[in-house]
């Protein structure tokens, strides 16, 4: 009653930023008493290394301003964790993360994915009393549990990708129950992809409120950003989704106010597109399957920061250029930075300004600014087709 409350007063920013100054604090207090580590040693995982996720990349930088210029340079030094751990005893996995439990009550971290993260939550007190309670019981498990399960982006980089890298490093097959989300099961995008026999044909172990209890499961993170993993999540969709219309066409991908990270000046915006020879598409307004076959056969798109530009991935190897409109910040997220280099796409990035509205999600793009990068990126396209 009083988190509804909270949550028809107070702007959706101060909320968030509230809820982890809350999670920091008790992560770094009350969750270390009730929820100790089970440290495991190098030589439990079957892999366990640290590995460069912009090795082999180059992204053109020289053309973009400094702030992500800067951001770039960071990204290009920093190393990720890839890991895949069998654990051959029992453990509990619990419905509220996905948090997996010995028998005497250790957190598994390795359970989860980016599991040190301030804003993920431990798991309920009720956890720790179903020790020796009944629970769905299976003897050999994988998790998909994972931070990002619910988005559609990490769905496809860090959920989807587990079942190729147990495959690829294991052998794991098919006949092994799938451990997932109900929330996840629920979503349109994962029903979409199941309709292809390569997960429609496998056992799908659905965890909404139950505790499921596992005697061998496979815990794994793979690499960020494989490029070995895209086509084959390509495959995935069906081929009348991806197939080519003979249409180049130039897309600018709106979000709207409802949401975080729209542009305040939207309709200015949307117009100055328009006149550059751009449809304005909402993406919360098309299925899954128009989506992909938007991106699939645009030739340019601009759009803001947000999950559905992973549908980029499904242009294969033809041409696109992409403009990346970030709100302002510290942070300026790699995500499609990388994935447009590893596609051989031109990348531009724009940052907006500050919104004039103290605790408003949006955001201010200068219209001239926009203009201009319009301009380069639909000349330069233009140069290509030429040569």
């Amino acid at each position: 009653m009083l988190k509804k409350l909270f949550k028809k007063l107070l702007p959706r920013v101060v909320l968030n930023a509230a809820h982890r100054q809350v999670n920091q604090l008790r992560i770094a207090t009350v969750d270390k008493l009730l929820f100790p580590e089970r440290v495991f040693k190098p030589q439990e995982f079957i892999i366990r290394r640290d590995a460069y996720p912009f090795a082999g990349v180059v992204i053109a930088t020289k053309a973009l301003e400094a702030r992500l210029q800067q951001q770039i340079a960071i990204w290009q030094e920093w190393t990720q964790d890839e890991y895949l751990l069998v654990y051959n005893e029992p453990c509990l996995i619990e419905p509220r993360a996905g948090w997996a439990l010995t028998a005497n009550n250790r957190l598994i971290y390795p359970s989860l994915g980016f599991s040190r993260a301030d804003y993920l939550r431990k798991p309920a007190l009720a956890a720790l009393r179903m020790r020796d309670k009944p629970a769905e019981e299976y003897a050999e498990l994988i998790s998909l549990r994972d931070t990002g399960e619910e988005n559609y982006y990490h769905f496809y980089n860090d959920v989807l990708t587990k079942l190729f890298f147990l495959e690829e490093k294991l052998g794991v097959g098919a006949d092994v129950p799938i451990l997932i989300a109900a929330t996840l099961y629920k979503r349109a995008y994962f029903q979409y992809f199941r309709q292809h026999p390569y997960l429609r044909d496998r056992t799908w172990v659905v965890q909404d409120e139950q505790y499921v209890r596992s005697r061998k499961t496979y815990f794994c993170k793979p690499l960020t950003h494989t490029i070995s993993y895209y086509g084959r999540i390509r495959e995935l969709a069906p081929p009348a989704d991806v197939a080519r219309t003979g249409a180049e066409r130039r897309i600018f991908i709106t979000r709207s106010p409802k949401r975080l990270r729209y542009i305040e000046n939207g309709a200015e915006i949307e117009q100055l597109c328009r006149a550059a020879g751009l449809e304005v598409l909402d993406f919360d307004e098309l299925t899954l399957a128009e989506q992909i076959h938007t991106l699939a056969n645009a030739r340019y798109v601009v759009g803001i920061h947000g999950a559905g530009l992973v549908n980029m991935l499904f242009r294969g190897g033809r041409p696109m250029s992409l403009l990346e409109i970030f709100p302002p910040g510290d942070y300026y997220p790699f995500h499609y930075m990388l994935m447009a280099a590893q596609l051989g796409f031109a990348y531009d990035g724009l940052v907006g300004k500050a919104s004039p509205q103290r605790f408003s999600a949006g955001f201010y793009v200068p219209p001239q600014e926009l203009q201009t990068r319009l301009q380069t990126m639909l000349t330069a396209g233009q140069q290509r087709i030429a040569l």
